[in-house]
């Protein structure tokens, strides 16, 4: 079997987004897992030199919002430009997602209605009425929010976090392919090609 595709991403990058389905997609073409490791937006800025967007010059906010608006229609996935709860404090559907993996159980598709409350929805995912939801519409057990407070559960995601420092991880998303790495989900044909 190929290498499996690592992904870092931000439950709440809109890249990481436009690349979910894709990504995953690749990852079934090839008979390869892809496994998802959410991490902290703090952690890989402060180690990579990302700025946080609201700190950022306005003519580079300015040309993210008209990319965004080309990938989306693009990739025909209409996303609000302007969601009601973006930048969100993330922890909860994180660590959501992490009780739910290391229940062994595939959380891709709790992830991407996760990020679709954000960008499609204007849902909250700090409010835990939503991560609940998310987790029965996809036939998962409403638990996983409860588990997402463990110890073990907070351990496993600052440990994403330092996997993502230590491979010099700056923004999200980013795949790795064995060593490889693949920033961007502009990328993914590069991680379909290293796969094929």
């Amino acid at each position: 079997m190929s290498e499996p595709i690592i992904h870092y991403f931000f439950v709440q990058s809109p890249w990481a987004f436009f690349g979910f389905r894709r990504a995953v997609d690749i990852a079934k073409k090839h008979s390869v897992p892809i496994i998802h490791k959410p991490c902290r937006a703090a952690d890989v800025w402060e180690h990579g030199g990302g700025v946080p967007l609201a700190k950022r010059p306005k003519p580079r906010q300015d040309y993210r919002l008209v990319e965004m608006r080309r990938w989306a229609d693009h990739l025909n996935i209409p996303i609000n430009l302007h969601p009601a709860h973006f930048p969100v404090d993330e922890t909860l559907a994180a660590r959501t997602i992490i009780a739910v993996q290391d229940d062994g159980k595939d959380a891709a598709d709790l992830i991407e209605t996760l990020m679709g409350d954000i960008w499609l929805r204007e849902r909250d995912i700090t409010n835990p009425n939503t991560v609940r939801e998310a987790l029965t519409s996809n036939g998962l057990s409403s638990e996983y929010l409860e588990n997402a407070d463990l110890p073990e559960i907070a351990n496993i995601y600052d440990g994403n976090c330092q996997s993502a420092r230590e491979r010099n991880i700056f923004g999200v998303p980013t795949y790795f392919v064995g060593n490889e790495m693949f920033w961007g989900q502009d990328r993914l044909d590069f991680v379909d090609r290293a796969l094929g």
